[in-house]
């Protein structure tokens, strides 16, 4: 993972400063680790752009509510895609949400689920769900592409890892940790939701969780490993 400068990370995202501040003032802004600020003021990582462009790529679908609350809340998520699309970047790798359990009253799903994988993994990971009213996919790998392209056209080195390798044990640590403070603040937020009335409910967001946890550790195929060498 590469440090970048505030200036950086706008190029690379194409959002100005300004567009960028109001983001975040309405707490649009999800960046790696599930955080809406960067570790220290004005030092972003390349990981962070990944951050904002999925959320870019969620958003047309599902508002910029929701995609900044899958993005800051599934981390584990979205980054074992980044590592999965760096392990083998000769098959994309997707983050995909899927809705079940319609609500005919709010003209919607009552519930999201989150996964990734490739386009075939995503097929037989949803295969079956019950409920199921479909699901759509932000491609990673074409992300991470876009990303490179313009951090080359801007002068902005992104020849390495976005985030690690699936078989590095940093890997399973840190989306672990994530996933343990990630799992605290749903329990916050599914507790503060039953106390709402029913019609204080339309402004709330659907449930949102992860098709299948993220296991740990994650291990890279033999092959992959053999070329990540």
């Amino acid at each position: 993972m590469r440090v970048l400068t505030r200036d950086e990370l706008l190029l690379l995202v194409g959002l100005t400063s300004s567009s960028f501040d109001q983001l975040s003032h309405a707490g649009y802004v999800a960046l790696a680790f599930g955080t809406p600020v960067p570790g220290a003021p004005g030092r972003y990582l390349d990981l962070d752009a990944v951050a904002v462009a999925i959320s870019e790529g969620l958003t047309p679908s599902l508002g910029r509510r929701i995609a900044t609350l899958i993005v800051a809340g599934f981390f584990e998520e979205w980054a074992s895609a980044v590592g999965q699309a760096e392990a083998d970047r000769n098959e994309d790798a997707f983050l995909a949400v899927g809705g079940t359990d319609w609500d005919a009253q709010f003209k919607r799903p009552r519930r999201l689920l989150i996964a990734h994988g490739t386009l075939d993994e995503l097929k037989a990971q949803f295969g079956g769900t019950k409920g199921l009213v479909g699901y759509f996919a932000v491609n990673v790998s074409d992300i991470i592409r876009r990303l490179r392209a313009r951090g080359q056209e801007f002068g902005i080195d992104l020849a390495g890892l976005f985030f690690f390798l699936p078989d590095d044990p940093r890997f399973g640590q840190i989306l672990a940790q994530v996933k343990r403070e990630r799992d605290l603040r749903i329990a916050r937020v599914r507790r503060a939701k039953k106390k709402l009335r029913p019609e204080g409910m339309r402004g709330q967001p659907p449930d949102i969780t992860a098709l299948r946890p993220v296991q740990y550790p994650i291990p890279l195929r033999a092959d992959l490993a053999a070329e990540a060498q």
